[in-house]
Order: structure tokens, then sequence, then C-alpha cells
């Protein structure tokens, strides 16, 4: 083999070519000649090695061997390419324990006709993986070098990249949340931090994404193998290294052939040794992937198409649609009857009214004698609240005010009429004389931090009537009036002093009525109104102001989140335990897909092993007619001895490949789980209960289902049950909203 050994100086230089045969009979003796790099002008594109003629070929072999940069002359060396790392061992004659060489390598092999059997294209070492061997008995040194990116890999420490943890959205309504594409943020990380040329040889998550406030993730403090094991990790792919120029890039990739392919044919006659095994016992007997959550809008109509008929489908009508008026069936006790209506605007109650009718019995005493009038659904009491929210923060009232009446009657009373306009309510009343009414307006305050500050509440009520001719006949009796009002005032205000403590404070101030006497006489004339004012000492407590949620009202009532996945049932062919791989963004659609690939990487492998008296070039992941190239070894120990050692691996689909494998649906856990409530039922709610998820139709596996309850709660519909299977029964185990 032309195995340079070159001398510079004197002005003369000189080169010397060995020839072998193949396999050599008499091993030579000669070392390798350590020499100063050769400067590399351009790029050097690494080639693999050309098909191996046949055996009818020369059998003469001519070898070129360049390896330069070393301290010493080189004794013996290994190159090695295992996919994760590239790496050169070499030994040199005598002890250089501070050295700190870069090493470069270059093989090539011809046959007596100058045809080209292989070549390993120059290899540049830069950094080595340790300090210098010394074996003083030999009086040797051996240098590892290793070209990896695994300083970047793991030492790079990224900064936050997921929008919404930079930016998070206002409002988490549907349509609105942020996303982040898997493929693209790995890709960027990768290629930014690591490697420019960073590429897929598979992108399995093409079409995944992370979702805002549903399939969360962060890259503060990781790194990027790290992102890379949460991300293609969790299928099994690996970052290989493959030679580009005379450096390295990053490659991301299965560890085994997931696919057949091809390439060149090594001639079994210039094998040395050729070793073919069958790998069977890494394949599950059944692979389950679980894929991200399939999310449903569910609003107020899905809700309902879920519940179907139900005996209170009107009332549930009523709590999920956000805008409704209506009234309840009237409720009666004796001769009294209470009828009730309310108004529902964006979710919130804003108004509601009670009215109370019944018969009526006046019974008198008139000159001696007793009278008795009978009245009939006359109108006793009258109650109407009205609520206005803070329209930056619907769930958060501003005002409310309360309005309540009552009628009196007697012998006389001459009926009028009252018209009440809604909500749900509009009829018009037969009253009597007006002997009660009464105003309360509340008012809430708050900080620019969001808390509540204060509360008052006024209240203007009748305290005294008139009536002309009051002393008079009945006949001559005038109706009742209203004469005087007082005011009362309620106060509350909160202020936070740190700790999760408050200040409290509080205070009634009014009028009252006092009579006022004849001082001769000693008989009460009139009544006047003074004013009081009570308030409390201010007091510290740990007990908080009312809080309400901000976020704007969302006609979805939730995200329904089924659980997806499939089974591949490898049958026969499985001979491992059985396998599960969740990845928590792998979009459902992809499923069928990459469980086929995830399996394929497990599946029956044929692995050949064999070796050749001269260098090869193919590195891990090119193909070989004998399968994908997975290890790389060429070791020279001599001019005349260099022999490549490679190992391939390809898919075994003697009796079956993995597109064989029964798809089989996901089975979610028969003895606990959650369950979306429709409505409720005696003892328990019926529920949308979630058995599996089918990957052939791409929908969730469902029943409507009971679950009872112990604890005495009754969530709402669209609520989340937690349940567990109690002797044969499901059992709620609390509820969310």
């Amino acid at each position: 083999m032309p195995f340079i050994i070159q001398r510079r100086g004197g002005g003369h230089s000189g080169e010397v070519v060995f020839t072998a045969r193949t396999p050599p009979s008499v091993r030579g003796s000669v070392t390798l000649t350590a020499r100063r790099p050769v400067p590399i002008s351009g790029e050097a594109t690494f080639s693999a090695s050309i098909p191996t003629p046949d055996a009818s070929s020369s059998r003469d072999i001519e070898y070129l061997t360049d390896l330069t940069g070393l301290p010493a002359q080189v004794l013996t060396a290994e190159y090695r390419h295992t996919g994760q790392h590239e790496e050169l061992t070499v030994t040199v004659d005598g002890l250089h324990p501070l050295a700190t060489p870069t090493a470069q390598i270059r093989l090539q092999a011809r046959n007596g006709t100058g045809v080209r059997l292989g070549e390993l294209p120059t290899r540049v070492f830069r950094a080595a993986t340790q300090e210098p061997q010394l074996n003083t008995g030999e009086e040797q040194t051996t240098f590892v070098f290793r070209n990896s990116f695994d300083g970047l890999l793991r030492g790079v420490r990224l900064p936050e990249l997921i929008p919404w943890k930079l930016n998070p959205s206002p409002d988490l309504c549907a349509g609105r949340r942020q996303q982040q594409n898997v493929s693209e943020l790995v890709r960027g990380i990768l290629q930014a931090h690591v490697d420019g040329a960073f590429r897929l040889d598979d992108d399995p998550l093409r079409s995944s994404v992370w979702v805002e406030g549903r399939t969360d993730y962060s890259t503060l403090g990781k790194t990027p193998q790290q992102v890379w094991d949460d991300t293609y990790g969790l299928l099994g792919m690996v970052l290989w290294v493959a030679p580009l120029d005379t450096g390295i890039r990053l490659v991301g990739t299965w560890p085994q052939p997931v696919a057949d392919g091809s390439g060149p044919v090594i001639s079994a006659d210039w094998r040395l040794t050729d070793l073919p095994q069958r790998q069977w016992y890494q394949t599950p007997r059944r692979l389950t992937l679980r894929g991200a959550e399939h999310a449903t809008d569910l609003t107020p109509d899905l809700l309902l198409d879920l519940i179907g008929p139900d005996p209170a489908r009107v009332e549930l009508e009523r709590e999920l649609y956000p805008n409704a008026e209506w009234f309840e069936a009237p409720e009666s006790s004796g001769t009294s009857t209470v009828q009730r209506g309310y108004r529902k605007l964006g979710g919130q109650l804003v108004a509601q009214v009670e009215v109370t009718t019944g018969d009526v019995s006046v019974q008198e005493t008139v000159d001696g004698e007793p009278r008795m009038r009978l009245l009939y659904g006359v109108a006793t009491g009258y109650k109407r609240t009205e609520t206005t929210y803070d329209p930056n923060c619907q769930g958060r009232p501003v005002s409310q005010r309360t309005e309540t009446r009552g009628w009196g009657y007697d012998l006389q009373t001459v009926l009028g009429s009252y018209s009440v306009p809604g909500p749900g309510l509009n009829i018009t009343l037969r009253t009597g004389d007006l002997v009660a009414e009464e105003t309360t307006l509340t008012t809430y305050t708050y900080s620019p931090q969001g808390h509540q500050t204060g509360e008052t509440t006024t209240t203007r009520r009748l305290a005294s009537m008139e009536q002309a001719g009051a002393e008079g006949d009945l006949a001559d009796r005038g109706p009742l009036t209203g004469r005087e009002y007082v005011t009362q005032t309620i106060t509350q205000t909160w202020a936070p002093m740190g700790a999760g403590r408050w200040r409290y404070s509080s205070g009634v101030s009014g009028q009252t009525l006092v009579p006022v006497y004849d001082a001769e006489s000693r008989e009460a004339v009139r009544t006047v109104a003074l004013a009081r004012s009570t308030p409390d000492a201010p007091r510290v407590t740990d007990q908080a102001p009312p809080s309400y949620d901000c976020r704007p009202y969302c006609e979805v009532i939730r995200e329904l989140l089924d659980p997806t996945g499939m089974v591949l049932n490898a049958g026969d062919a499985g001979l491992a335990e059985e396998r599960e791989v969740s990845v928590p963004m792998l979009r459902p659609a992809d499923l069928t897909q990459v469980a086929g690939r995830v399996l394929a990487a497990d599946w029956h492998r044929e692995i050949r092993t064999f070796s050749v008296p001269f260098p090869l070039g193919y590195h891990p992941g090119s193909w070989l007619a004998d399968g994908r190239v997975q290890s790389l070894t060429i070791r020279i120990n001599a001019p005349d001895d260099v022999v490549s050692e490679v190992t391939c691996a390809r898919l075994d689909s003697t009796l079956m490949g993995p597109g064989s494998a029964a798809v089989e649906p996901l089975r979610a856990d028969p003895n606990a789980g959650r369950a979306l409530m429709l409505a409720g039922a005696p003892g328990g709610a019926r529920v949308r209960l979630v058995t599996g998820w089918d990957p052939g139709v791409s929908e969730a596996i469902t029943e409507d289902a009971l679950v009872v309850f112990r604890s005495g709660y009754p969530p709402r519909s669209g609520d989340e049950i937690d349940w567990q299977l109690i002797r044969g029964q499901r059992e709620a185990t609390n509820a969310r909203r």
C-alpha cells in the first residue's frame, strides 16, 4: 500500500509505496511516521467508498495511509464511528504527557489495476477527550480524539422560547390559544445553539404542536439535549453525527432502520469475516402509543346535544345559555302564591323579581258589630333586584339595587293596580294601600390591584303612614299613604396589611323616628327624625374581602379533552414485554403512522458484521446492500494491515413485517377516571364516560353512564367528575370546575 513515510530536510524528499496481497501472509513491521498536518485548501466533500470490485479483479492492493499531526511515530491507530461519536485512537512511540496535537487522517486503497477499493476521506480531530494515556513500560502514548456535539448539546442553557410563557394570552376562549410547532422549535434550537447544518432524517412530529393552557411546555434552563429528549427522544429517536466536509453535522434519526433501503454491494470474496445474526427478542408483544388529548370546544349547544332528552331539559337550557329570561312555576302555600322571574346577560344574573299574592280576609268592628271583607288574589309582597357589573371585569358587581313593596287592606280599601314589567313576569297586580316601601342600594369599590376596598349599603324605608279622616267614620276614611321615610347606611372597608392580614372597619349611620310630647298635656303630638352613627372599632382579620373572576365571558364552557392513542398487537411475533410510549403533543391523526415507525424500530432485525482488508468510508446512517450501517471501525496496525469492520442492520420481515401488526383501540382504565357530567340523576349524575379511543375514525369511544354521589355535592352540567370503581359501582371522588 502507499503508506507514506516522508523525510524532509537537506533539500530531499521521498515516498515509499508498500504493496500487499489479500489476504496477506506476512505482516510488515514498518511503523507509521508522524508528520506535520498538511494544509487543507477548499472544502473536501465526504464521499463514501465506491462499490467494491468483484473477485475477478486484481488482488493486489496499494494503500495510501496519511495520518499527520502526532508528536512521534505512529504505532497503531483505530478510527471508530458509532453514530453518536466519531473517534480516533492513536498510539505513538515515546512518552508525551503534555502534547495536545490536532490529528488528521485520510485512508485509501486501490487494486493492482488502479481501481479504487475504498476510501476514508480526510477527517480532522482537534479535541482530545482525555489526557494522553502513558504506557511507561512500553514507552508509548495513546491519544483518544472525539468529534461530537456533546458539549453544546448538554452545556448550553436555553432561555424561555415558548411564546405564551413570555406573553400569556389575556383570554383563553376558543380560537385564541397560542401554539408552538414542535418541529420548528427543536430545529431552531439545534441549529441556533448546536449545529447550523442540523437536519432530521425523519420528522414524525412535523405537525405536532404545544397549545397554551392545554399541552404546556417550557424551555427555560433546559439544554438542547433535554429538549430533544422531551420531544423526538420520547419516540426513541437519537442524535447522531455524520461527516460534513472535514467536520461533522448533527442528524436526528432512528437508531435502527424503520424501512427497507439499499446501497452498494461489498463482494463476499473480499470479506475476511462475515457474521450474520438475527435479533428477535426486542419486539414487544403490544405497543401502546398515546398522543395529545383531543380537544373539543364544549359549548352549550354541544352539551345539550350530549345530554339529549332529560326531565330537566328546560332548567338545563336556562343554566347553560348565557342570555336568557324566564319565570319559574308558581309555588303555593295555603292561599299564598309566590312567582319568580329572572334575566341573565353574559352569563350573569342581572335582574330578578319575586311577587307574592294571596287571599286576604279583613275583619273590623264597626258600631259594635263585626264586619268582614274577603279579597282574592291580591298582591301582598313585591321584591325586585337589579345588579350592574364592571364591563372590564364581567364577574365583578359594581352596584346592586333592591326594591320591596307591601300592601295593606281594610274594609274601605279601594283596589288599584301595579304593573310588573319582568323579568320573566309581565303581569299586573291588584293592590291595596302601599304600607311598606323600601329601597336598598349597594355600591362596591375596588383598588387598582383588583381587591375590594369598600362596600356601602344605603337603605331608604317608609317609617310612618298618614290617612285622611283616620278618626272619623269608616266611610269617611281616606287611603293610607306614606308620610315619613328614614335612611340607613352601612359601610365596610378593607385594607391589606401584609402577611395575609386585613384591616377591617364597619359602621352604621341613619335616622330614627322619635315622638315629640307636649310639655303640658304630656301627649305625643308628632315625630321627628334623629340622625345616629355607630361606627365599630377597626380590627385586624385574616378574612379577605370577596374576590371575583375577571376572565371575559367565554361561550365555550370548557375544553373537552379526550385521551387518544392506539395499540399495535404484534401477536406471536412479539417476544418482549409490552411497551407504552406517551407523546403528549403528538397529533391524533398521526398516531397510526408514528406507531408503525416506533414498532419498526424495535422489530426483528438482521444484523451483519463483516470486515475487509482496506478502508471503507460508510458512516452510520448510510446504506449498503447488507442494510443500514450502524457502526464503522477501521484498525491500522501496520502499513499492510488495514482492516475495516462494518455492522449493518435491516428489518427482518421473513415471517411478517411491522405493518402486519393488528391495530387495536386504546382502552381507558376501567377502575378510575374522569367523566363529563351531563345531568343530575337520582343518587348521582349521568356522565359522558370515555372508555377509549378509536384510531380508525379518530373519535373517542364513549358511553352514557351513572356515577353515584356519596358526599352530597351536586356538580353542575359541564363539570368534570373524578370517579373510581368501588364494589362494582362508580363513585364520585370530587368535582372540578
